[in-house]
């Protein structure tokens, strides 16, 4: 299983250490090679790095919701039926690692599926509204940004999974501005009205990617997870 060490990291399942906020790139590309199950690096398609921006607040957005093209941030490590990337922070501390984000891919299989975890709970394993019940104080994230945030725990639940009514993508981030100080003290969403999208839609028509084609700016758009009610128990 992946634990999440709020403040820490990430704990890798069998052993493999512990991913750690403000582990350089370098280090944090050889730590995943050697505990997950597939590694390779992912392109930049549909994105942009922090120069084609015209304003720092516009990547600032783009970072936060995973859309932020940083070279040498690019590792995609794949465990069973779960993805984890990273990213460096901003501007102000780019070699460092400040964000890790978790997404189930396709369902668990097998003994020794991964599970991405706090405190013994698996945060992909019971329906959203369960989980939510279990965690310290919860806030609705603002649209366009879809989710739920822990700050206590630097925690951003969102996105859809492929079974039922859970979460299916999380992001675990390492402290309040993570270098974007210049921009805002936003942690979950850019204070200073940032739009990640500024400069990516309408690419298509010079042979670009639109928001149509690429998977990154469709969930970008994507409504937050409805949310039922129930009770979750910890055995």
């Amino acid at each position: 299983m992946l634990e999440l060490l709020p403040g820490i990291g990430v704990a890798l399942p069998c052993g493999g250490g512990v991913l750690r906020f403000g582990t350089s790139a370098d280090a944090a590309h050889d730590l995943l090679t050697a505990s997950a199950d597939r590694v390779h690096l992912g392109r930049q398609c549909g994105s942009l790095m922090i120069k084609d921006y015209s304003e720092l607040r516009h990547a600032h957005d783009a970072w936060l919701g995973g859309c932020l093209f940083q070279p040498g941030w690019n590792t995609v490590a794949e465990f069973d039926g779960i993805r984890l990337t990273m990213a460096g922070g901003g501007p102000d501390a780019a070699d460092g690692l400040a964000r890790v984000e978790v997404e189930r891919v396709r369902p668990a299989s097998g003994p020794s599926a991964a599970a991405a975890v706090w405190d013994g709970v698996d945060l992909f394993g019971h329906p959203a509204d369960e989980v939510l019940l279990v965690l310290p104080e919860t806030v609705r994230l603002p649209e366009p940004a879809s989710g739920v945030a822990v700050p206590a725990l630097g925690l951003r639940l969102g996105g859809s999974a492929p079974v039922g009514d859970r979460w299916g993508r999380l992001t675990l981030t390492g402290t309040e501005s993570d270098g974007w100080a210049r921009c805002c003290a936003g942690r979950f969403h850019c204070a200073g009205g940032g739009n990640g999208l500024v400069g990516i839609m309408g690419r298509g028509a010079r042979g670009g990617v639109t928001a149509a084609a690429s998977p990154i700016l469709r969930h970008r758009s994507s409504t937050a997870t409805n949310l039922r009610a129930g009770r979750l128990t910890r055995s």
